[in-house]
């Protein structure tokens, strides 16, 4: 929250601003004029805040408040379309304040500064529930507001009217919206109609206005409306309580999710359509288990997932040839019984998804697949979950962290009935991802005691990660400890990590401190059977493709590895990255349920297997995790060998607690 304080803002966009002293995105004619929207609406949420950065530090330094009035609009926008809703509501405010402080040269934009600002305003509102408020603000909007924006506004006020249950004035300002609303804008506008009538009960008008809208689907987005068109039709067919018509519907719906074009929406924000693809899968699934088809529900579950990761990197960066895993994972369904038939006996594959009221779970072994329904939906587990990791990081509140683990631990993982020597692999889902399953507890023993844990982003991208051939651990990479130009960043842990791996290894490279480079990494990477980098890194939750590990500078540059510089990599070579930094295993889940961070990049890129943290992890203990792990590797799967490292570190009193061992994780092939 702090990396998106008004202050830390102001700051980094005087060092960007300082670094090439240009406004693109500002231009100046007569009176200042915004083109960071573009940006944003294109979803390059990251530069888009950048830019406007910049314009917030040049308009407080130089006390221009047309400037500051756009750029805090902006700020605003982005941070709507982000879902961080406060910092939205405080630069709306903030947009509001400057406006009216401008001369009247600045009349045209300030028009669009307050239309946009309120309606901002009023989308934080009912996003929260506070519908009167919301309505307030979108009025506002419509009198301040120039012409353009009110097609938006009037959709929204439709959305305020539907979540308040008021389907008639909904309908009156869907009307609005549509009079004065372009092509592309009516096909949403259609599907809040038919949202109004399926509210009011009217299931044959419902009907009708959702058939129309598929079939009036058309243009780039035309399968992307026509699956959302098919989706209120199957809500109907349920509504009205014919459930093999709304599952025949769901099957259809896939049909077109497949020819979704991929890209970022923000016309979804702007007329009040707050929603996302995942809740259409998440309503199938549950469709589908509630009529005894737990195969199908297992295949939806797993194409959500790849329909997610297409999403998340919607055409703006460009993988490398490596990306085999992922681009097959798009291209087929989860293929279950070829996945299953490569399982060794003693592995199980637990697929969760969970939904509101409950969480499913299926073990795929490779004698046969059990389904589960587990009583805890994301509600609670949300909660549950978010206790115990609190609990695990602040080492006072040990007993907290077990009777908590222990109550998650019989609902997620007692039921399945698993073996007494049986290892498993966790595709977790949604609230799951911040989940350390290791950590849970039994009456006695941790579930790393009981067995080998490993993880995966999906069904179809394990199965393609083990169809291809194991890499062998030939030629090793290891930066560590990057001279960052702080004492304080020091990580002379990461260091001694780097020395004692590649003691092991007999083809090894070693880069510490200012020999640590972002272009060695990148340049030695694809050559590299394994990979081991011991540094900082930060995940960004506001746009993840922006995400750093913060490497050494070379020759002033800075030094700092983006995540979309990473799908660029060709890492086919390599068997191994291991990320031995803060956090590098997580980010934040999106609506799709991506976990967005380090994992997806550097899997995409062709790697086999990761092995990350979860938090911020003791230097020390990782010191001695990450050597035990390595001599195990040589001889032994990934997953063993670092169950055999936590073991070890569990078994010394000192180190005993889940703070120590149970950060990190192994993600994808776990041989």
């Amino acid at each position: 929250m702090e990396a998106e304080s008004a202050a830390r803002l102001t700051a980094e966009g005087e060092l960007l601003y300082a670094a090439n002293r240009q406004l693109a995105h500002y231009r100046r004619r007569g009176c200042w004029e915004g083109g960071t929207l573009e940006l944003l609406d294109r979803g390059e949420l990251r530069l888009g805040i950048r830019e406007a950065t910049k314009a917030l530090y040049y308009g407080q330094t130089t006390g221009n408040a047309e400037l500051l009035a756009l750029a805090s609009r902006d700020l605003a926008y982005a941070y709507s379309l982000a879902g961080r809703l406060d910092r939205a509501d405080e630069f709306a405010n903030a947009a509001i304040h400057h406006a009216a402080q401008t001369t009247a040269v600045f009349a045209r934009e300030r028009a669009k500064v307050l239309g946009l600002a309120y309606k901002i305003r009023g989308d934080v509102k009912l996003r929260r529930g506070v519908i009167g408020d919301a309505l307030t603000d979108y009025g506002e909007a419509l009198v301040q507001g120039n012409p353009s924006i009110r097609p938006f506004v009037y959709a929204s006020m439709a959305n305020a009217y539907l979540a308040a249950k008021s389907p008639d004035k909904a309908r009156e300002f869907f009307q609005q919206a549509e009079e004065t609303a372009t092509p592309g804008l009516r096909a949403t506008i259609r599907r809040g109609q038919g949202e109004v009538a399926l509210a009011a009960g009217h299931y044959t008008e419902a009907l009708r206005a959702f058939e129309k809208a598929a079939a009036a689907a058309s243009g780039d987005d035309e399968a992307y409306s026509r699956l959302w068109a098919l989706d209120g039709i199957a809500r109907t067919h349920s509504a009205m309580g014919e459930q093999d018509a709304a599952r025949a519907t769901y099957v259809n719906v896939f049909n077109v999710a497949e020819k979704v074009r991929a890209r970022f929406r923000s016309d979804e924000f702007k007329t009040g359509f707050f929603g996302n693809l995942q809740t259409v899968f998440d309503r199938a699934i549950v469709a589908f288990m509630s009529g005894g088809d737990a195969e199908t529900a297992l295949e939806v579950s797993d194409q959500s997932r790849s329909r997610a990761l297409l999403d998340m990197v919607r055409g703006r960066v460009k993988a490398s040839e490596g990306a085999d895993a992922f681009a097959d994972a798009l291209r087929r369904p989860a293929m279950i019984q070829e996945l299953r038939s490569r399982l060794p006996d003693d592995l199980a594959v637990i697929v969760y998804h969970v939904v509101d009221e409950r969480s499913y779970a299926w073990v795929l072994r490779r004698a046969r697949v059990t389904t589960l329904t587990l009583r805890l939906g994301s509600g609670p587990l949300e909660g549950r979950i978010s206790r115990f990791r609190d609990a695990l990081r602040d080492r006072g509140r040990t007993s907290d962290a077990t009777a908590i683990g222990r109550d998650l631990y019989d609902v997620l993982i007692a039921p399945l009935g698993l073996g007494p020597s049986e290892n498993v692999v966790i595709v977790p889902h949604s609230v799951l991802h911040y989940l350390p399953f290791q950590a849970l507890r039994a009456e006695t023993r941790y579930l790393i005691e009981e067995r080998g844990i490993s993880y995966a982003p999906s069904a179809s991208v394990l199965l393609s990660l083990i169809s291809r051939e194991r890499a062998a651990l030939g030629h090793v990479l290891a930066l560590g400890n990057p001279d960052l130009g702080s004492r304080r960043l020091a990580l002379p842990g990461a260091e001694e990590e780097v020395h004692r791996i590649t003691a092991l290894f007999t083809d090894a490279e070693t880069y510490t401190q200012k020999e640590a480079t972002k272009g060695r990494l990148l340049a030695r990477a694809p050559h590299s059977q394994l990979i081991h980098v011991g540094a900082h890194a930060e995940v960004d939750l506001i746009d993840p493709m922006y995400s750093i590990i913060r490497l050494a500078s070379t020759d002033g540059s800075p030094g700092d590895l983006e995540a979309h510089e990473i799908y660029r990599l060709d890492l086919r070579r390599t068997g191994l990255v291991t990320l031995s930094a803060c956090e590098t295993g997580l980010g934040r889940v999106s609506p799709g349920d991506e976990l967005w961070g380090f994992t997806r990049p550097f899997l995409a890129a062709g790697a086999q297997t990761l092995l990350v943290s979860l938090w911020p992890v003791d230097d020390a203990a990782t010191a001695r995790i990450m050597g035990r792990f390595y001599e195990r590797l040589r001889h032994g799967s990934a997953q063993s060998a670092l169950r055999a490292a936590q073991l070890e570190v569990l078994g010394d009193a000192k180190s005993a607690d889940p703070f120590y061992w149970a950060p990190f994780v192994v993600v994808g092939d776990w041989r």
